[in-house]
């Protein structure tokens, strides 16, 4: 995995933290993107970290940009963030502590059905895992990529696929997962972060969730 060397030998990586968006994003989202910026800055003083918002809304097109800006800037990594994401301070760290040219967390999709954005060999959703543990492929909203791997695997990174079998169309995440394993990178997936990163979904209230929760609390009495 690509490191840049410092004097010592010790190696020091240069991360542009990407973000593919439209006009406007989560305000919690914002909060722990400032918190990690502020907790990885202060732990490792001496690693640069970039920060490179992309607005559109082809996504294909917002992550290939960011791409283009990771190699402008010599960047050793990327992490990838999507702006409806929540995730702890330390998420940058704990993802490049793995030496792993792609790792992510795994989140649940936000509208039903809730499932997994990770899946198995057989495309089935993967809901749980201990320590570190490869996947099929996986959601890019929490994930670190080398630049190693866009230099294996070449234009085009992202495009949407279509599935003739299921007659069913994939996005762009998945599609990078698969080109990365066809050049031999695996999809590594962070267990312990999974259950830490959220994703931000919105829900309509209606009156009948407020009599849901008189009820509740009649009941509780």
């Amino acid at each position: 995995m690509t490191a840049l060397l410092n004097e010592a030998g010790e190696a020091q990586y240069r991360v542009l933290v990407a973000v593919p968006c439209g006009d406007s994003v989560k305000a919690r989202f914002a909060q722990d993107l400032a918190l990690m910026l502020a907790y990885t800055t202060f732990v490792r003083p001496a690693m640069e970290v970039r920060l490179a918002f992309q607005r559109g809304t082809y996504l294909p097109r917002a992550r290939a940009s960011l791409v283009a800006d990771a190699y402008e800037y010599s960047c050793t990594h990327i992490l990838w963030l999507d702006a409806d994401m929540r995730f702890p301070k330390d998420t940058l760290l704990r993802l490049l502590s793995h030496e792993k040219p792609i790792v992510a967390a795994n989140y649940p999709t936000r509208q039903p059905p809730i499932i997994s954005t990770a899946v198995d060999e057989d495309r089935n959703p993967i809901f749980g895992g201990d320590g570190l543990f490869e996947a099929r492929g996986a959601g890019m909203g929490v994930m670190l990529t080398s630049l190693d791997v866009f230099d294996a695997i070449g234009k085009p990174y992202f495009a949407l696929g279509y599935s003739r079998d299921a007659d069913d169309y994939s996005g762009e995440d998945l599609f990078f997962c698969e080109k990365a394993r066809a050049s031999n990178f695996a999809i590594w997936i962070d267990g312990p972060l999974s259950e830490q990163v959220k994703h931000i979904g919105e829900f309509a209230f209606g009156m009948d969730h407020a009599r849901m929760t008189l009820e509740a609390a009649r009941g509780a009495h």
